[in-house]
């Protein structure tokens, strides 16, 4: 663990292309080289814009989910909301991206019925939209699983106290479930956030990051560097980098959901 940690730091004060048989010491060089390319701060961008924009739908569909089977539970139900997440992610765009194809997918022949036209993958806004929906069909389950639970671990006598006081399900849902299990699974939501910032896979095989860069993230930025360019230095300067990132992002989620729950994180 320690040792690749050291080899990326040490990689990143050098330029060193593999196929160039080129390495030279350049000492910050690489990372005042991150701050000057366009792309690093277009993938940045489209990461953390992946990540807000995702993130907070699975958290509300995975609630309202996990509720309905609190109430209602299903063997079938449950079994049918977790197979998203049990498909392996790259087998699952691989599908999505069959089913948007304009050619022959079964989705554009849909919306070709109401004359719907340039709204998948090769238009640089709904690719990104796509690729939100299809990431919120896969990982909501995750979400429903962290809600229910914490559902399960209720105390039901809150809520049987909310139906002696009156209280309708308005109440029970705003008064006593949400307050009493979101700081349960705040933690988690944080790092489902982490996580979605670190998306790899989907991106690489549903658009291949386009069109043109809309949907290109950071991790598939440095896995272009590392395996495709093979700049191994500026490479690890952008792993570092985004590291540094990462790490104010997570500490600045848990200083704001410690604010919100007035409570230690």
């Amino acid at each position: 663990m320690v040792y690749p940690i050291i080899k990326l730091i040490f990689n990143s004060f050098f330029i060193d292309i593999i196929y160039l048989n080129v390495r030279k010491w350049v000492f910050l060089g690489n990372f005042l080289e991150v701050f000057k390319d366009k792309t690093f701060w277009v993938c940045l961008y489209n990461s953390i814009k992946f990540a807000t924009f995702s993130v907070p739908f699975e958290v509300i569909l995975g609630f309202l989910i996990a509720l309905f089977l609190y109430y209602n539970d299903n063997k079938l139900v449950r079994f049918s909301v977790i197979l998203p997440w049990a498909l392996p992610t790259a087998i699952m765009a691989l599908s999505w991206r069959f089913f948007l194809n304009e050619d022959y997918g079964i989705i554009p022949k849909f919306f070709g019925i109401f004359n719907l036209k340039d709204i998948y993958l090769s238009n640089n806004l709904f690719a990104f939209i796509w690729m939100v929906l299809v990431d919120i069909w896969k990982t909501t389950p995750f979400i429903v699983i962290l809600m229910y639970s914490a559902l399960k671990g209720l105390n039901k006598e809150y809520l049987e106290a909310m139906d002696v006081e009156g209280g309708n399900w308005y109440h029970k849902v705003f008064w006593v479930i949400i307050p009493l299990i979101i700081p349960a699974v705040a933690v988690s939501i944080i790092f489902r956030y982490l996580y979605a910032l670190a998306v790899f896979d989907l991106p690489l095989v549903l658009t291949g990051g386009g069109p043109s860069n809309s949907t290109k993230t950071l991790p598939m930025y440095i896995y272009e560097n590392f395996f495709k360019f093979l700049d191994i230095g500026y490479a690890s300067s952008l792993t570092l980098f985004s590291t540094i990132i990462v790490f104010i992002i997570a500490f600045l989620l848990l200083q704001l959901f410690s604010k919100i729950f007035k409570t230690k994180i």
